[in-house]
């Protein structure tokens, strides 16, 4: 028996993009800080207002889709998109726990559960799963608004730092929402929450990447309808209309071909690109794919990349983001040297300059004491010397003129 040629390629695609999603914001390739207004890309700061950079990710956005659509057609869903994957996932394990024909979706004929398998513990383990995804998946929306240090201290709470508890209300919304997703959504998310899948129903196209059904050898298909059981999105493989929620994933493909296989034929079902019938490898189904690429939407996406990389180059780099509690950390010194310092601070005057001088080699004398490890120490000493001996010096002077000299305790 043939095994499977697309299941395995599919499910390894849709990982690594899974992982791609989680792992990019994770080491800043890309994140969004919505406190500034501005997208981090790799080491630098792009505001909202950097019109270069914004109008070429709104050309790459508005021009990717199209792109898809006019020669892989609906490969993306199939083999790449996460939604699909958890999708997929979720109904797999439905039908394990509550029946091969089971449906809880919100969008199915209602709910359909097997009489034998209608229990409270396949419910609870049912629930528990999807929960446990829902909990490790929400990091991955986390992990594109808040750095990486901070989302590992709300994790590791064992480690006795200050959990970041800022995190706390966003992080269980987005459970509360992937849950939902898992449970209940999945595909109805797909069909009228996508706009990429809105749009490549609108102008999805024949020429484009499709699966087809060889109907001049409709007397060598035994209607044993496995293709169709086999379908994520329950159409009927063998009649495809162009509308249909096909989202190539080639399930039907390699079902057909295991079924035949066994009587020494090939399987009715296949991808095709366009009308022509000789594209049987992936280097002839490529060049076909090519020669249906728009060179004119192809060059608006190129200069949506170089507006994008002209942004990016435009602007400086930024500091890394500092993690909540560095942040804090900062916050107490700051407010306990201001209060340490204060009578100092008061003393500051245009007609008492040593008052000023004294009041800054205090604060930093005191950010010495409260963060000795800290790696601007050096500064912070160099700080307390050069303020100190201009304190001294205004007093020593006003002293030789015969000016009163006010007394300070710092």
């Amino acid at each position: 028996m043939s095994s499977k040629k697309f299941h395995l390629p599919r499910r390894a695609v849709q990982i690594v993009t899974l992982l791609l999603f989680a792992l990019i914001p994770t080491f800043g390739i890309f994140q969004i800080d919505l406190a500034s207004a501005s997208f981090h890309v790799l080491d630098r700061e792009i505001w909202w207002s950097n019109f270069a950079f914004i109008i070429g990710l709104s050309i790459i956005i508005a021009t990717a889709p199209v792109i898809t659509y006019m020669t892989i057609g609906a490969v993306w869903c199939g083999w790449a998109c996460p939604q699909n994957l958890i999708s997929e996932w979720a109904n797999n394990l439905t039908y394990q726990f509550l029946g091969k024909r089971a449906d809880v979706r919100v969008d199915g004929k209602g709910v359909v559960i097997a009489a034998s398998k209608n229990r409270a513990i396949n419910w609870i383990a049912l629930g528990t799963i999807f929960l446990g995804a829902s909990l490790i998946l929400a990091f991955i929306p986390i992990l594109l608004f808040y750095p990486a240090s901070d989302v590992l201290n709300f994790i590791n709470i064992s480690t006795g730092q200050k959990v970041a508890k800022h995190l706390e209300y966003p992080y269980f919304f987005a459970v509360l929402l992937i849950f939902i997703d898992i449970a209940l959504v999945r595909y109805f998310f797909c069909d009228y929450g996508c706009f990429y899948r809105m749009g490549q129903r609108m102008l999805k196209s024949r020429d484009a990447l499709r699966v087809t059904y060889d109907a001049s050898r409709s007397a060598d298909c035994s209607k044993c309808n496995y293709c169709a059981t086999s379908c994520i999105t329950a159409i009927q493989p063998t009649d495809i209309k162009i509308h249909d929620p096909c989202i190539g994933c080639g399930e039907c493909i390699d079902a057909c071909d295991v079924l035949h296989d066994k009587s020494g034929t090939k399987g009715l079902l296949r991808f095709k690109i366009g009308e022509s019938i000789g594209a049987t490898t992936w280097w002839q189904k490529f060049r076909e794919i090519s020669s249906r690429f728009n060179w004119l939407v192809g060059a608006v996406f190129l200069l949506g990349i170089g507006m994008m990389i002209w942004g990016v180059v435009m602007q400086a780099p930024i500091q890394p983001q500092l993690s909540w509690d560095a942040q804090q950390k900062i916050l107490l010194r700051e407010r306990v040297c201001n209060k340490q310092c204060a009578q100092l601070q008061s003393s500051c005057n245009g007609n008492h300059m040593e008052g000023c001088y004294l009041a800054a080699a205090c604060k930093c004398e005191c950010s010495l004491h409260e963060d000795p490890d800290n790696s601007a120490s050096g500064e912070w000493r160099q700080c307390v010397r050069k303020n100190t001996e201009r304190a001294n010096t205004l007093s020593l002077q006003k002293t030789n003129q015969g000016i009163p000299v006010r007394q300070i305790n710092p």
